[in-house]
């Protein structure tokens, strides 16, 4: 079974950026480093799903790093760096079985492969990784993690931990995911691999049209510009990729932009 796991934003200052949306109200917490790859991270968790506030402490490693194709560093680096939402991760429990599964579907992988990260007390939480592409695609695929640990025990412990804990905005959740798209045909190959379902519909007063993955329960809305609008006017500014995040269950609505990144907070 495949699941939303996190979103990535790419930041410069992940310390900095974690205080900006505790002053929105989302529980946001420090991470740790990525000593192989040369970042460090902020966590905001919405259950399991989280999203991942990311920077680089280490300019070497993260140049070795960022030479790993279709990895998250590769990504950034070809993205000139830009700060905002880069990419998302799926988490499964079949990630060996997945690469080979993707490798006979056409695409190429990369991995599993298996990291780790220390924790500010000290304690190490591991993970394997596993990435796709194709050479040939507009945009990006997600990439894979399977934890050592089951969803319950990661639960539990993320918990105890005080990372997963109530946000002073709400009962908070991770709705949905927007991305802008020249077309669908990536999209519904992945969400084929998967066996995902995908609900498409045409907005005409948008001049946009919508391919609709859910994702255990995120949604993933990629749309794609069909003439003049808003989506057509993301296209032009910031090219294709991950427009916005959008969460639920807030006592109070917002729509702010943070370090490249667009969130969107609906009331419950």
């Amino acid at each position: 079974m495949y699941q939303f796991d996190h979103l990535v934003h790419f930041v410069s200052y992940p310390e900095q950026t974690l205080l900006k949306l505790q002053e929105e109200g989302l529980h946001v917490v420090p991470g740790g480093s990525h000593e192989a790859w040369g970042t460090y991270n902020t966590l905001s968790y919405f259950d399991l799903a989280y999203i991942e506030l990311i920077g680089i402490e280490n300019e070497e490693k993260f140049q070795e790093a960022a030479n790993k194709k279709y990895s998250l560093h590769a990504s950034y680096k070809e993205n000139r760096r830009r700060d905002g939402l880069t990419r998302f991760a799926v988490r499964t429990t079949t990630i060996e079985h997945d690469a080979k599964l993707f490798a006979q579907a056409g695409l190429e992988v990369v991995g599993p492969e298996r990291y780790s990260r220390i924790r500010e007390d000290g304690s190490e939480v591991s993970w394997q990784l596993l990435y796709i592409g194709h050479p040939k695609s507009k945009i990006e695929f997600p990439f894979f993690i399977q934890w050592d640990e089951a969803d319950t025990l990661r639960r539990k412990e993320l918990t105890d931990r005080g990372i997963i804990a109530q946000h002073p905005l709400g009962n908070l959740t991770l709705q949905a995911v927007h991305f802008v798209v020249p077309n669908f045909d990536a999209v519904e190959q992945i969400a084929q691999l998967c066996g995902a379902t995908i609900l498409k519909k045409v907005n005409e007063e948008e001049n946009v049209e919508y391919s609709i993955i859910l994702l255990d329960e995120v949604k993933l809305i990629f749309v794609k510009p069909i003439g003049d609008g808003v989506a057509w006017d993301y296209m032009l500014e910031h090219g294709y990729g991950i427009k916005k995040v959008i969460i639920s269950g807030a006592t109070e609505q917002k729509h702010f932009t943070i370090d490249g990144a667009q969130y969107e907070i609906n009331k419950k």
